[in-house]
């Protein structure tokens, strides 16, 4: 990855990887372990949404990251639940322990966090796994499950996350808890780029103090694909690939991560050989912004399309 190199994964000081794989594609575990051997090292994991998905490289995430692996300390093991309800963490954090075969997470999520949903609440309910607390309360009541049984009492008492995220749909929600979160979970893109005028303006710019900043969705806004320009578009200009989607991302000095859905080997190839070009130019960059903006609501209805000069 000579283009784009490890990063500090914002104030947890993690060291991990510009491109991240979730599972959400069905990427069989074969392939993610390509993934690392090609140097990836942050993959992302949910247990409840689109699970049948996940589990397909479920047993490459515990060879890599469950108790007897030697290459532990080497990977980022992010995961997530959607159940947005505190008083049900543990039964969700018991489930992927048991299913990965793992000690810890290094970063646990809320997932699909709105603008109605108490964030304080659920960042301080996930805090507990990160300080140990009521937890071990939580691991006595259930300690008859099968998967509590294969968790260490002890390692519960020192914490199961060592670092606590959210997956925000609302920005208003993560401006909320932007001095207090570990690691951000944003949607950018370059046809979505609302990040860039309500969140980094916040982030002081040192690694050190900021969260860690993981952008998802950055190869598609909505249900358009960011890779299949509109109808009428131009024949012959440039379109967007999805690596290049990723290379605009990296661009940014504040991502730290980008979280691709890649679905094979081929794939993954694709993108490392893209980010060998490191970040975009100055005109690549300006193009990139002006090709976003066809995808605005206005700019559809009106066939708004970029004249030959710009491109």
């Amino acid at each position: 990855m000579s283009g784009f190199c490890r990063r500090l994964l914002g104030k947890t000081g993690l060291q991990v990887s510009p491109l991240g794989i979730g599972g959400g594609n069905g990427i069989e575990s074969r392939d993610l372990l390509y993934a690392f051997e090609r140097g990836i090292n942050y993959f992302f994991f949910s247990s409840d949404l689109h699970h049948m998905s996940y589990q397909r490289s479920a047993e490459a995430l515990k060879t890599l990251c469950g108790k007897d692996s030697s290459v532990r300390d080497q990977v980022v093991l992010a995961t997530v639940s959607y159940v947005d309800d505190p008083s049900k963490l543990i039964a969700a954090i018991l489930d992927q322990f048991g299913e990965l075969g793992i000690d810890y997470i290094d970063v646990f999520h809320w997932g699909w966090i709105l603008a109605e949903h108490d964030v304080a609440t659920l960042l301080r309910s996930a805090r507990e796994l990160h300080e140990g607390g009521s937890v071990t309360q939580h691991y006595r009541v259930l300690e008859s499950l099968e998967q509590a049984q294969s968790i260490n009492a002890e390692l519960i008492q020192r914490g199961l996350a060592r670092y606590v995220g959210m997956s925000f749909h609302s920005l208003r929600a993560a401006r909320s808890v932007i001095n207090e979160i570990d690691v951000m979970m944003l949607r950018y893109n370059l046809a979505n780029t609302r990040v860039e005028r309500h969140i980094v303006p916040l982030l002081s710019g040192n690694k050190e103090s900021d969260p860690g900043i993981v952008v998802f969705n950055t190869a598609h806004e909505g249900i358009f694909h960011l890779n299949a320009p509109p109808p009428g578009y131009p024949v012959g200009l440039r379109v967007p690939s999805i690596p290049d989607c990723y290379r605009f991302a990296l661009s940014q000095p504040w991502v730290d991560v980008v979280l691709t859905g890649v679905a094979n080997r081929q794939e993954i190839d694709q993108a490392l050989a893209a980010l060998e070009q490191g970040p975009l130019s100055e005109d690549e960059a300006t193009f990139y912004r002006e090709y976003g903006t066809l995808f605005e609501p206005q700019n559809l209805a009106q066939n708004s399309w970029l004249s030959p000069a710009q491109a």
